[in-house]
Parts: C-alpha cells; structure tokens; sequence
C-alpha cells in the first residue's frame, strides 16, 4: 500500500515539474525580439500633378471688318456662251474678289484665334457638314469656314455638270466632277486655307479655311464677327482676305468679359 502511494505521489511530482518546465520556456520565449519588418514595397509616387485648363469659357471678341482707301472697280463676271449658267442670273454677276456693305464693311474675311488657347486643348469636329454648293455656275459661299475633321459637301444644284478642284497643300487635293444634283463629301485634317476652282467653267472661284478649333467666323458683307465661349486669357486674333491680306492683334479677355476688336484693311 505504501509503495503504491509514493508511485502516485512520484508521478504527480513528476508531472509538475514538467508544466513548471514548460511555463518557463514558454516565459522566455515571449522576451525574444520580434521578427525584423519587411520594408514596405508601396511607392510614392513623384509625378507632378497635372492642373488642367479649361478648353472653353464665358468669354467673347466682336468687331467689324472695314475698307479703307478708294474702292476698285469690280470686274463683271463673263460666263460667254453658256445659257444654262447665265439664264439664272437677272443682272449681271460681279466678281466676289471684294466685297463691301454699307460704309465699306468687308465680306468674306476669315477671322479666327491664331494663338493662345491652352496647349493641351483638343476640340471635336461638329457632326453636322457645312456646305459648299453651286448655284448659278457660282461658288456658294465663296468663303467656307471648316473645323479640322469636319465633313465638307461640296454640292452642284445646276443643271449642268461642274467639277470640283482643289489646290490644297497640307491635305490631299482633289478633282472630281458633281453632276447636276449630285454632292461628294470630304474631310480636312490640317489648318489651311486653299483655292477651289471649276475647270468646266473657269470664273467660278472660291476658298476653304480650315481651323483646328472652333474660335473662327467668316464674315457677310455687314463685315460683323463674333467668337464666342473663349476661355480667358491672352489672344492673338488673325483675319485674312484673298486680295487685302492678312493683320493680327492681340487682346485679353476675362471669364465672363465680352470685348470689341475692330480691324481696317486696305488695298496695297
């Protein structure tokens, strides 16, 4: 009886040492130190951030387009023996090389920003073509304004066949006949301007602007313009005409500001 008494008693004595053991190297395990951290392998990044810039606004420029100096004596349009263009005509057809209104305004002048929209400013082309038609074994209008990737349909609404010719330099040119009713279509990508002629009917003259933004206007005989929805800022705006040349003038104007910009050509 006894014996079996101290076995037990050993086994539990036993048993405690060991848990005493064991609580012990755990204990001390919990002073070592911790694992190093890994270094993050987030980066920052350094680009700067880019501020961009409105491409429109509130702003606008306005002006008249005047003559200056005597008026030359326009040229009478001959169309010779070619009954279906001049039987359309009540009077006869003067050259559009010049034309004026009242108090000597000026019609078809392109007028547009030559500088100073932002840089990174990309405009859509309007979806809607603008036309160029013949009439009357006429050009009309003799001045077309484009925007850059706009469609441009050019039209023959006469009875009898033209061919249209271009002489554009920076875009692809082109000769191609427009039967009586008939139109073709076609697109610019570069700002130019360029001479479209007919060769069926050698009087019949006209010119096509392309613009890569929307800030441009050509005018009517009242010589009146307008440029709307500018972003603020510092502008350079350049007119051109056929036989009176090219000006540029520079103007600032604010959010909101409408302001007056009057040019005066002359014959050189």
């Amino acid at each position: 009886m006894n014996q079996r008494i101290h076995h037990t008693a050993f086994i539990w004595g036993h048993a405690l040492f060991l848990l005493l053991i064991a609580t012990y190297i755990i204990g001390c395990g919990g002073d070592q130190p911790a694992p190093p951290k890994r270094p993050s392998t987030a980066t920052t990044s350094t680009k700067p951030k880019v501020v961009e810039t409105s491409t429109t606004g509130t702003a606008a420029i306005s002006g008249i387009i005047n003559f200056s100096g005597t008026v030359p004596k326009l040229k009478t349009v001959d169309m010779g023996a070619v009954a279906e263009c001049k039987e359309q005509h009540s009077s006869d057809v003067i050259s559009e090389a010049l034309v004026l209104g009242e108090n000597n305004t000026v019609g078809n002048v392109v007028v547009k920003i030559k500088s100073g929209l932002p840089s990174n400013a990309k405009y859509d082309p309007p979806s809607a073509p603008v036309e160029m038609d013949q009439v009357g074994c006429v050009y009309t209008p003799h001045v077309l304004g484009v925007q850059a990737g706009q469609t441009v349909k050019f039209k023959n609404s006469d009875s009898v066949p033209h061919n249209v010719h271009t002489l554009s330099e920076k875009n692809k040119a082109f000769n191609k006949a427009v039967n009586k009713g008939g139109e073709l279509e076609m697109a610019y990508d570069e700002e130019e301007i360029f001479f479209v002629k007919c060769d069926i009917h050698p009087w019949m003259k006209s010119y096509v602007s392309v613009v890569s933004h929307p800030f441009f206007h050509v005018t009517e005989k009242d010589g009146k313009y307008q440029i709307k929805d500018l972003p603020a800022g510092k502008y350079t705006v350049e007119i051109w005409h056929e036989r009176l040349g090219e000006q540029t003038k520079e103007i600032e104007v604010a959010d909101g500001q409408s302001v007056q910009l009057d040019f005066t050509l002359s014959k050189s």
